[in-house]
Formats: C-alpha cells, sequence, structure tokens
C-alpha cells in the first residue's frame, strides 16, 4: 500500500499531525508494516493529499514552538481510501510482506462481512503456501569444495524450520482471528 493510503487511513482514525504521524511509524506497530519515512517525505505526502482534497488541516498555535498543522480526512479522502480497501486483496508470495497487516489495520473502515473476507483470502494462501513449503524438494548445491555440505544443509534446515515456524504461527493467529469474527 502507498504512504498516502497509509497515512490517509491514520488521519481518518483521528486527527492528528506530521509529527503524530512520524512518531507512529516509528512506533512499534509502525515498525511493522516497514514503511520507513524521514518526516520531510511524511509532510510532502501530506502537502500532496491536501493539493488531491484528500484531507485538510487547521494550525494549532503552541506556545513557544512552531505551530502545528492538525490534519483530518475530508470526504474525497474517505472515498479514496474507501475504494484502496475495495480493491481485492491479492496475498502476496512472501507472508512477511506488510499489505495484509496494513490492510487488517484499517478494517475499521470495512463492514465485518469484508473483514471476514479479508482473513478467509489470507489465510487460504497462506495455508495452501504452507503445504507447499513442507513439501519442498531438496537438492544438492553446487557449494565451493570449502563449503563443509553437511553443516551447510544443517543451517538451511535451520532456516527452514525458522520460516516454517513463522508460517505456522501466522496461520494460527488468522486461525483465531477467524474465530473470533465467526464464533
Amino acid at each position: 500500500m502507498k504512504i498516502e493510503h497509509v497515512l490517509l487511513g491514520f488521519v481518518a482514525m483521528r486527527p492528528c499531525t506530521g509529527y503524530d504521524l512520524k512518531r507512529w511509524l516509528d512506533s512499534e506497530m509502525g515498525r511493522m508494516i516497514r514503511l520507513r519515512t524521514q518526516q520531510s517525505q511524511i509532510y510532502r505526502t501530506l502537502g500532496r493529499m491536501c493539493a488531491d482534497g484528500w484531507i485538510d488541516y487547521t494550525v494549532e498555535r503552541n506556545e513557544g514552538r512552531p505551530d502545528s498543522k492538525v490534519y483530518r480526512v475530508t470526504d474525497a479522502g474517505e472515498r479514496a481510501l474507501g475504494d484502496r480497501l475495495a480493491e481485492p486483496y491479492t496475498p502476496s508470495p512472501d507472508f512477511g510482506n506488510p499489505e495484509f497487516v496494513i490492510r487488517y489495520t484499517f478494517a475499521i473502515f470495512l463492514s465485518e462481512e469484508e473483514q471476514v473476507h479479508l482473513v478467509r483470502t489470507e489465510l487460504a494462501a497462506r495455508r495452501a503456501q504452507a503445504e507447499r513449503f513442507r513439501a519442498r524438494e531438496i537438492r544438492e548445491e553446487p557449494w565451493l569444495p570449502e563449503v563443509d555440505r553437511a553443516r551447510m544443509a544443517r543451517i538451511l534446515d535451520h532456516v527452514h524450520d525458522y520460516k516454517g515456524r513463522a508460517l505456522d504461527a501466522h496461520v494460527r493467529w488468522l486461525e483465531e482471528i477467524l474465530v473470533e469474527l465467526t464464533g
């Protein structure tokens, strides 16, 4: 998801300043969606969003420090966010891709049925991925002679095990959400 849609989603949940947005993106939650930005990029994006009519702002006077622009979503911004969230979700081949987490973060703007559909779509893709992952083909690699083949095989098994456990945890998390949403 593009940065303007992420910022738009956050501004649609509450009025905020560019500083608030940067602080959120730098928080643990923000880092999970892997959107690394500079403050200047956020302000440039907010300027474009204002020009596009997606957001507007009021100036808040601050005693002894610079004034703050407090951004709010407009009707056009709500439509733009709704249009973006209505686009069909296609799960990435990489379950670590942040697109699902970003969309799920903004599920408050979806109907409950759309939220369930989003989770089911991700869950079906990850179950299929886990099945393919378990059936992996182990092949001989043309390692250089100085590479200890047995040790390298163990290292690759450890990495595969790590990715498999992470995928299993993601599937369990999705299953728990689905039970909560439909139970």
